[in-house]
Formats: structure tokens, sequence, C-alpha cells
């Protein structure tokens, strides 16, 4: 289980670089709001991540992978609106940008986790 959370952890990282790095340029260079800019940046950290976690972290959960993928599409959605309150909330407590999307990334991160082991790529689809 630990070697699992490892490899899970890596992937969510990659998702997670793609998106900090993201959200920071499209707010600091084209002036979009923090919010919708971590939703464009979910975008692709999305297709990259379910990527990484089918392949690489969950190569057991065989079988309906487009059926995966709307439910990973479905718990990432609501990764992106528990990230957005958090994000949110950070910055109106006077958090700086970088560090309340740090603290919002690593929460919604650990949601994202166990319903990521228990649901969307468990080993038999129910």
């Amino acid at each position: 289980m630990l070697k699992r959370i490892s490899i899970f952890a890596s992937g969510s990282l990659i998702g997670a670089v793609i998106d900090y790095v993201s959200t920071i340029s499209l707010n600091n260079v084209f002036g979009v709001d923090p919010a919708v800019a971590l939703g464009l940046s979910m975008i692709l950290s999305s297709c990259v991540v379910f990527l990484f976690h089918r392949h690489i972290t969950f190569p057991e959960a065989h079988g309906n992978t487009a059926y995966r993928f709307l439910l990973f599409i479905a718990v990432t959605l609501l990764v992106f609106l528990l990230r957005a309150v958090l994000l949110k909330a950070f910055l109106y407590a006077g958090l700086a940008l970088a560090i309340a999307l740090f603290l919002a990334i690593g929460l919604a991160s650990l949601m994202n986790f166990v319903i990521s082991s228990t649901v969307t790529f468990s080993k038999k689809l129910s």
C-alpha cells in the first residue's frame, strides 16, 4: 500500500506541477482569475494523470478504459471544486497566490487518492 501511495503521489505530482505552473502563468501573464486558470490547467493535467495512473499506478485495473476515464473526470471535477473553494478561501485569508495554490492542490490530492484507489481504479468496476 505504501508503494502504491508513493507511485500515486508521483503521478499526482506531475499533475500538480502542470496545474501550478499553468495557473500561475495564466494569472500572471494573461490576468486570468486564479480559479478559472486552475480549471483550465486541470483539463490538461487530468488527461496526463489519467494515463499515468491507468498504466503505471493501477496497471491491474483492466477493462472499460472509457468508463474509468469518465469516472476519473467526474472525480477531477469534484477535486477542482474543492481546490477552487480552498484556493479562494486561502486567498481571502490573505495568503499569497503561490502558497494558497500549493495548499489547495495538496489538500485536494489527499481526497483524490482515496477516491481513485477505491472507485476509479478498483480492480473490479461495479
